[in-house]
């Protein structure tokens, strides 16, 4: 029965690594864009400053570098107080580290394509997941229809992020991520130890990944649950204590404010406010969390993502591009498994609202509006709106089988 399916869906994963190769060679011409960012990080942290320092501050006290009177501030453990601009975490730089020894361009070719990888590495991940949980998919020619489109779109999104920008950390996130659940939902055995060392990882490379924290609450068990919470646990104390330990000013890099986009959601909710309100960045991870928890208890695991990447969607004052994987990631997830039917709607209204649409208007206030409209969409329709349920006979009471909804307990 397996072998067939493999078989046939050679071809998908063909197609889709040529699509992708195809947009990593159009991207990468001229990508990379905020590579500057991790290189600089890495060479703080691990040693020194470097030579020039290009649209980075330093933080408390001290002058920056940027042609600013007075010593540089210091790296290493002090980086993040230091710098706040610099907003990924520790397990990025170090992967930037290994990076910038294996290709040209201080390591931005090496990071591209590890990148780009990443992503199709996501579809298969993604694809994995949904036939183990639901195998009768395997057996629908939608669920690969709905694979090569879905991945597709996912693709292109995915490529503006890793070739466009190079954002290793936004990339290392959602990867962990899908590996989390993917250790969360193993059959016969999940590996909840896994499932939060992944979780911890996402958050060691891109603090902002503390949202997906709900992923560790899909275990069988409370024993699972606490197992993946004490992982989860012990990998973060690991990364952040020294630096907190260093210098306790690191938390103020939470702090660090970025403009607030005329074409956001955050302004098309109506917060006004120039800039990063002080409440904005813990209110995305607890909204975040909540919804993801909310979805968790509801039986919608697979929508955890989705809401997650929802929730930094809506309280982020940015708008940039590479924020859209964070929805879509979650929407294929969706898409193949969360939805009664297989079928891409989520992953090509997403990019279309939140890609194509700057293309179509130059109207700030309706691109942030329409951002606010489709994180509403698909926030009413994971939660609210029936999904798939599976129905499972009562063990030796010889009743009728009564319906369970995605992922709760019989």
């Amino acid at each position: 029965m397996r072998a067939p399916a493999l078989t046939r869906r050679h071809w998908v994963y063909l197609a889709l690594a040529c699509w992708s190769a195809v947009w990593l060679v159009i991207l990468a011409h001229r990508g990379g864009i905020d590579w500057k960012f991790f290189t600089t990080g890495t060479s703080l942290l691990f040693g020194g400053h470097p030579t020039v320092i290009t649209g980075i501050t330093g933080g408390h006290g001290t002058a920056g570098p940027a042609g600013m009177p007075g010593p540089p501030p210091p790296g290493g453990l002090h980086i993040f107080a230091s710098y706040p601009a610099l907003q990924m975490g520790p397990v990025s730089y170090l992967v930037t580290g290994v990076l910038r020894q294996l290709g040209p361009h201080n390591g931005l070719v090496a990071a591209e394509l590890f990148l780009q990888a990443g992503g199709l590495l996501i579809v298969y991940l993604v694809q994995r997941t949904a036939v183990q949980t639901r195998p009768a998919l395997d057996e629908d020619s939608r669920f690969d229809l709905t694979l090569l489109i879905g991945g597709a779109v996912f693709l292109v999104a995915w490529s503006e992020l890793s070739a466009g920008f190079a954002h290793l950390d936004d990339g290392l996130a959602l990867l962990l991520a899908v590996l989390a659940i993917r250790a969360a939902t193993a059959k016969p055995n999940p590996h909840p130890a896994l499932a939060g060392l992944c979780i911890a990882l996402a958050a060691d490379a891109k603090p902002w990944a503390l949202v997906f924290l709900p992923v560790l609450l899909i275990g069988r068990n409370r024993r699972d649950v606490t197992i993946a919470a004490v992982a989860a646990l012990v990998v973060l104390a690991v990364a952040w204590l020294p630096f907190l330990i260093a210098d306790p000013h690191s938390l103020t890099a939470g702090k660090f404010l970025i403009r607030n986009e005329n074409n956001s959601a955050l302004r098309a909710l109506g917060v006004t406010e120039n800039y990063t309100p002080s409440w904005d960045r813990p209110a995305q991870v607890i909204l975040g969390c909540a919804l993801g928890s909310l979805a968790v208890w509801r039986g919608r695991w697979p929508a955890v993502l989705l809401l997650a990447g929802g929730a930094r969607l809506l309280l982020d004052p940015a708008a940039h591009s590479y924020y859209t994987p964070d929805v879509l990631t979650g929407a294929l997830l969706w898409d193949l498994l969360g939805a009664r039917r297989p079928i891409p709607v989520w992953t090509i209204t997403s990019f279309a609202a939140l890609n194509a649409a700057p293309l179509l208007t130059h109207d700030g206030h309706a691109q942030g509006s329409l951002r606010l409209a489709l994180i509403a969409a698909f926030t009413i329709a994971t939660l609210a709106i029936p999904a798939w349920e599976t129905r499972k006979p009562q063990a030796t009471t010889g009743s009728p089988p009564r319906q369970t909804r995605l992922g709760a307990s019989p």
